[in-house]
């Protein structure tokens, strides 16, 4: 049973699971938070073809997919924040110490927290970014 906010998708189930014979080697599975909808939406379909995606628009939802879906990486689309930095830190902490890639619109008034974020996660992307640029740094990290 799906929780509100959480829209898996691609051809795999968000909790586990292999792919159907003759379909290759398990794919990894990515974690996609943000509040925008229709913003999930678009990277899940960039990103269906080569990994398991599991979105959500809760954050207060993503120590508990990461951790249910098996995540190997997590993208987060949100401004800086205290309240995220505390997320991102249960969530590296529950989840095996997983990636985490930030997007989000630079903001000079952040420039604290933003250095904060740099330390702490995988990469930052201001938007607006290349998803040439994001899907190859994805790439680079789930191949390490």
């Amino acid at each position: 049973m799906r929780k509100h906010g959480q829209h898996p998708a691609g051809d795999s189930p968000p909790s586990g699971g292999t792919l159907p014979a003759g379909s290759g080697p398990e794919r990894r599975t990515i974690l996609i938070f943000s509040s925008d909808i229709n913003f999930c939406f678009s990277l899940s379909l960039l990103f269906q073809d080569r990994y398991r995606v599991v979105t959500t628009t809760d954050i207060a939802a993503i120590e508990e997919l990461a951790s249910g879906s098996g995540a190997d990486l997590a993208i987060v689309d949100e401004s800086p924040s205290e309240r995220l930095l505390s997320k991102l830190d249960g969530l590296r902490a529950g989840s095996g110490r997983i990636p985490v890639i930030m997007l989000y619109v630079y903001n000079a008034r952040d420039v604290v927290l933003d250095r904060v974020f740099r330390t702490r996660v995988a990469s930052v992307y201001y938007k607006p970014f290349e998803v040439a640029a994001l899907s190859k740094r994805i790439d680079e990290l789930l191949a390490a």
